[in-house]
């Protein structure tokens, strides 16, 4: 069967297609089918990748830039060309629209209530869909409600391994620690907050180099920022997940300021990499660190600064161990295979 994957078209496309969501593909695929994935973007594409295919929607001028794309019509448009089979939403611009589309086209659907913003008990927001699956929802919910199913984020543990440690990228840096931050640049990727953060490490006269990736319509203005400061940026576009993975697993810790729908699986692909991880306002991605794996703070840039002085006086061994093991639970083998049989069962 052919499976169309809807990612978001709210968030800033800068980390997108995720590695889990590219990793599924590869899942789907290995398994003898088709895979696609649909993205927003600037302009109409087609790339076939190793994952399936990534299908482009054009989304123009000031409503890019916000990040809120009217183009639910031209998604329905996309999935009746490429003759899926099954979709998964993941967002929570066209969720409502797909579920009834894919209903009416006799599409077997899924919806991924927690990517989508998405209370997965309400009926009227679920309507239309197959399957809806949340973190939310507990065995006893199954037993009751066919439609729902309990899922959460994943990672690719092989990809993301502290295997992809660099020490000649280490002696490069010239720096004692260094600290990895992946995000979008936007107003939800807390971009800004995370240089802020660096120059609090700075300022304490800590001998930091500073890595971060990601895009988006702020890059301007946080280069601008980070002026005098000892900030490497990288374009999440052109660094590949092989790369990413070498980055965190070449840090001594890792930052996550993100609000938006990335943060928890960054987190989870610093983790797998054996890096402790700094959470801003972390509680809400329900994460439960082994001791030295990770800490949460407020978002505030002397916090946070302060954590990762923490984390960074952790014998290196041990944080490393804590994070790798921290990051099993959120294994994506198993995910996927859940995935793959949710699609199955859909008549």
């Amino acid at each position: 069967m052919h499976i169309a994957h809807v990612t978001s078209f709210y968030d800033a496309p800068a980390l997108s297609p995720s590695s889990a969501v590219r990793m599924r593909g590869s899942s789907y695929l290995a398994a003898g089918h088709e895979f696609s994935v649909i993205v927003p973007g600037k302009e109409s594409s087609i790339v076939w990748a190793d994952y399936g295919t990534v299908v482009t929607v054009p989304a123009r001028g000031a409503a890019l830039r916000r990040g809120f794309v009217p183009i639910t019509h031209a998604i329905q448009s996309a999935l009746e060309r490429l003759l899926v089979d099954r979709v998964e939403v993941a967002d929570r611009l066209s969720y409502r629209r797909l579920g009834g589309w894919a209903h009416t086209a006799n599409v077997g659907s899924i919806l991924l209530a927690d990517e989508s913003h998405v209370d997965p008990f309400d009926e009227v927001a679920t309507r239309g869909y197959d399957r809806v699956v949340s973190s939310l929802v507990t065995a006893d919910h199954e037993r009751r409600d066919a439609q729902l199913h309990s899922g959460h984020d994943g990672v690719d543990v092989e990809r993301f391994s502290p295997l992809r440690h660099n020490q000649a990228l280490r002696r490069t840096s010239g720096a004692e620690l260094i600290v990895a931050c992946a995000t979008p640049f936007t107003s939800l990727g807390g971009a800004a907050l995370a240089l802020d953060t660096l120059g609090a490490l700075a300022a304490a006269g800590v001998d930091v180099h500073f890595v971060l990736i990601g895009d988006g319509p702020l890059k301007g203005r946080l280069e601008r920022l980070a002026q005098g400061l000892p900030v490497q940026f990288l374009s999440a576009q052109n660094v590949t997940l092989d790369e990413r993975a070498e980055v965190f697993a070449t840090s001594d810790v890792a930052l996550i300021t993100s609000q938006d729908k990335s943060a928890k699986l960054i987190a989870l692909e610093a983790l797998a990499c054996g890096t402790p991880t700094v959470i801003a306002d972390g509680a809400r991605l329900g994460l439960s660190f082994a001791e030295g794996a990770g800490l949460t703070t407020a978002p505030v840039a002397s916090q946070l600064a302060h954590a990762v002085r923490i984390l960074a006086k952790e014998p290196v061994e041990r944080r490393r161990v804590a994070a790798r093991r921290t990051s099993l639970d959120y294994d994506a083998l198993p995910l996927n295979r859940a995935m793959l049989e949710l699609h199955l069962s859909i008549d």
